[in-house]
C-alpha cells in the first residue's frame, strides 16, 4: 500500500453516533452510502452513559458526537471516549443555529479541539463534507508511522471434518517457529474446540476467562490467560465446559480479537463451521481467511454456497485463500483439483496432500509440521501458507525477494497425480 492511500481497514468503519436526535443516524447512513469505497457498521447511543458502554464493547473506529448540549459536557465525553478507544477518530456534528446561547461557533470548535474532537460536520450532513472529513481522518499522511497491529488469519468452512482445525494448528505452530511468543491461536469453536487436544495441552484457562475479565482486559492479562506451547505458540483455548460457550457473544469476541491484534504479531483463529454472529464478527476483523474444502462432493457443494455469502458479507476474494485439503486416503473415482476448481469457478490457492502421519500426529498431540522433513509435501504446503500470511498486505516495494517469491509459489490448479 502506498503512503497516503487508505487501507481496507480504514474503508470499513465501525461507527458510533452519540446524540439525542435519532435522525442524525439516518442522515449519516444516507451520506455514507454515497461515499465511494467506504462502508460501515453503525451504532447509535442516545445517552452519554450508553455511549461509554457501546464504545467499550464495540471499539468504534469513528465516533460522531452531536453537539446538542453544553459544550463542557461534550468535551468531557470526548475525553472519556478517547481514553476508552484511543485509536478512534472523534468528530462533532452541530447545527450552527442551535448552539448553546452565548457560545459562538468558533469558541465551540476551539474548546472541542482541545478535548480531542478532530473534525466537525454541519447538519444536515452532506456526502461531500462527510467524504472530506473521512479522507482527512483516515488517509495516512506520507511518512506517518502506522499503528502497530497484528495480522489476523481465520480458518473457516461450513462443514465439519474437513481438517480445518488441523490446518489452523499446524499453520499457527509454523508461524510460531518463525516468531516465538508473537503468535496467538484462538479456538473460537466454542462448543467442540479441539486445538488444545491437538497441541497436547491441558487448559487451565479459556476464552471464557477473558470474557469474564473484559472490563480489565489488557495485553498483560490476555497473555496471562493463554497457554504456551513448546513451539513458541500461545493458545487461547475454547471453553472447558461447552455450556460456558454461551457466555461468548459477538461483542466480547470482537473486543478479544482487537486486544489480541494489539498484543501479538499474528492472530490465528479456528472457527466453528456455522455462519452465526460470532463468525461474522471474526470476518469483520480478519485480514486473510483460509476457506477449507474437502475433496468430497457434499463439501464442495457446501463451499459453492458459502463463497458468494462471504463476498456479500464484505470478505472480498482478495482476502480469501481457497484451500483444498485431502485429509483422507485417495480412492478410485476421487475428485481431482481441476474438477473442484471447475465446480467452484475459482482458482485453488493451495492443495494439501494426504499424509497418514498427519492423522497420527492428531492422536499424539504433536503437530506434524514440527517434525515434517524438508522435502515432505505437507510441510512445504503449510510453510507456503505461512509465507502467504507473512507477505499479505506488505508493500511490494519493501518486501523481501524471498517473501515475494514465496507468494508466487501459491498452488493454482494442480493435477491430482502431482500431489499424491
Amino acid at each position: 500500500m502506498n503512503a497516503g492511500q487508505p487501507s481496507d481497514s480504514d474503508k470499513n468503519l465501525r461507527v458510533l453516533i452519540v446524540g439525542g436526535d435519532r435522525s442524525l443516524e439516518e442522515e449519516f447512513r444516507t451520506a455514507l452510502a454515497r461515499v465511494p469505497d467506504r462502508q460501515g457498521v453503525i451504532h447509535f447511543a442516545e445517552t452519554y452513559r450508553e455511549a461509554v458502554d457501546v464504545a467499550t464493547r464495540r471499539q468504534p473506529t469513528f465516533i460522531l458526537i452531536e453537539i446538542d448540549r453544553d459544550v463542557g459536557d461534550v468535551a468531557a465525553l470526548s475525553k472519556d471516549l478517547q481514553e476508552l478507544v484511543p485509536e478512534s477518530a472523534i468528530a462533532g456534528a452541530f447545527r450552527p443555529d442551535r448552539l448553546e446561547q452565548g457560545q459562538s461557533e468558533s469558541a465551540t470548535i476551539i474548546e472541542l479541539l482541545r478535548a480531542q474532537v478532530r473534525d466537525f460536520l454541519r447538519r444536515p450532513l452532506s456526502t461531500t463534507e462527510l467524504r472530506a472529513v473521512l479522507d482527512r481522518l483516515f488517509s495516512r499522511l506520507p511518512g506517518a508511522a502506522p499503528v502497530a497491529q497484528g495480522r489476523v488469519a481465520a480458518f473457516l468452512s461450513n462443514k465439519g471434518g474437513v481438517g480445518k482445525s488441523t490446518l489452523a494448528v499446524n499453520v499457527a505452530c509454523a508461524l510460531a517457529l518463525r516468531h516465538p511468543d508473537e503468535v496467538l491461536l484462538i479456538d473460537a469453536s466454542l462448543q467442540v474446540g479441539t486445538c488444545a487436544m491437538l497441541l497436547d495441552l491441558s487448559p487451565t484457562t479459556s476464552i471464557v476467562d477473558a470474557i469474564r475479565e473484559r472490563d480489565r482486559l489488557d495485553k498483560t492479562l490476555l497473555r496471562h490467560l493463554t497457554l504456551r506451547h513448546a513451539s513458541g505458540l500461545r493458545l487461547l483455548a475454547a471453553p472447558i465446559d461447552a455450556l460456558e460457550g454461551a457466555e461468548v457473544d459477538d461483542d466480547a469476541m470482537s473486543r478479544i480479537i482487537k486486544m489480541a491484534r494489539r498484543s501479538f504479531k499474528y492472530v490465528v483463529i479456528d472457527t466453528f463451521p456455522m455462519l452465526d454472529s460470532i463468525l461474522m464478527t471474526i470476518l469483520d476483523v480478519t485480514d486473510l481467511a483460509f476457506v477449507v474444502v474437502q475433496g468430497m462432493t457434499p463439501a464442495v457443494a457446501g463451499i459453492a454456497r458459502l463463497l458468494p455469502v462471504l463476498e456479500g458479507l464484505g470478505l472480498q476474494a482478495s482476502r480469501q485463500r481457497l484451500v483444498l485439503n485431502y485429509n483422507y486416503k485417495p480412492f478410485l473415482g476421487d475428485l481431482r483439483p481441476s474438477d473442484i476448481a471447475d465446480r467452484l469457478d475459482r482458482t485453488l490457492d493451495y492443495v494439501v496432500p494426504y499424509e497418514h502421519r498427519v492423522l497420527a500426529s492428531m492422536n499424539t498431540g504433536s503437530p506434524h509440521v514440527l517434525h515434517a522433513r524438508r522435502w515432505e509435501r505437507f510441510g512445504r504446503t503449510i510453510n507456503n501458507l505461512v509465507d502467504d500470511l507473512d507477505v499479505f498486505g506488505v508493500d511490494p516495494a519493501t518486501e523481501s525477494p524471498q517473501l515475494h517469491a514465496s507468494a508466487e509459489r501459491r498452488v493454482k490448479v494442480a493435477d491430482r497425480k502431482e500431489m499424491l
